[in-house]
């Protein structure tokens, strides 16, 4: 069984043909990445597996089967646009977070102070997350991620700067996920 599997998926959104023919597949603890230019489709794509958008044509398959609410509070995605609280302060906003994905504040708590020191960000959890440099923001995202303990993790279109500030960071956490069966979507480094 694949972790995620994507057949044949066709998106269009007008005359703009975003995704044409797309396939590939994922298996459980492999490590997979989407690349492509800009308006290649790779964010379209992550949105058709996330069931935020529908394919026109094609089918979508995730941990073995059509997407459920279930199956999405085992995912975590990282869009390009910031998703965090920015008058929240960093550890009140990922324990927000977190509850939102059905964990208990408690567990989060204790969960994120690891996360917190893994990505040098615990002497900035009391600041607000806009007082936070965008370096610190991006670390803060992919704790956003993964804190939930998902199945698969996914980042879309990561930008020159977060691949910049973060790419030893991000090749290690992703290698740390890997035995643990869990999917990531990561820059390259």
């Amino acid at each position: 069984m694949f972790t995620v599997e994507a057949t044949h998926l066709a998106k269009s959104f007008g005359d703009i043909q975003a995704v044409a023919d797309v396939s590939f597949a994922a298996a459980p603890g492999e490590i997979f990445g989407l690349l492509g230019p800009n308006g290649a489709g790779k964010t379209t794509s992550i949105r058709l597996l996330l069931d935020i958008f529908r394919p026109d044509s094609g089918t979508v398959s995730i941990l073995g089967g059509p997407m459920t609410e279930a199956k999405k509070d085992r995912i975590g995605y990282m869009p390009e646009e910031r998703g965090l609280y920015q008058e929240m302060h960093l550890e009140q906003c990922l324990i927000y977070l977190a509850t939102l994905k059905g964990m208990t504040a408690a567990e989060a708590q204790r969960r994120l102070k690891e996360y917190l020191e893994r990505f040098d960000l615990a002497q900035h959890r009391t600041k607000k997350v806009k007082e936070l440099s965008r370096g610190m923001t991006q670390k803060a995202q992919i704790i956003n991620t993964v804190l939930p303990t998902p199945n698969s993790s996914s980042s879309t279109n990561p930008s020159a700067a977060s691949t910049r500030s973060i790419p030893s960071l991000s090749k290690s956490y992703c290698w740390n996920c890997e035995p643990k069966g869990r999917l990531s979507s990561c820059p390259p480094t």
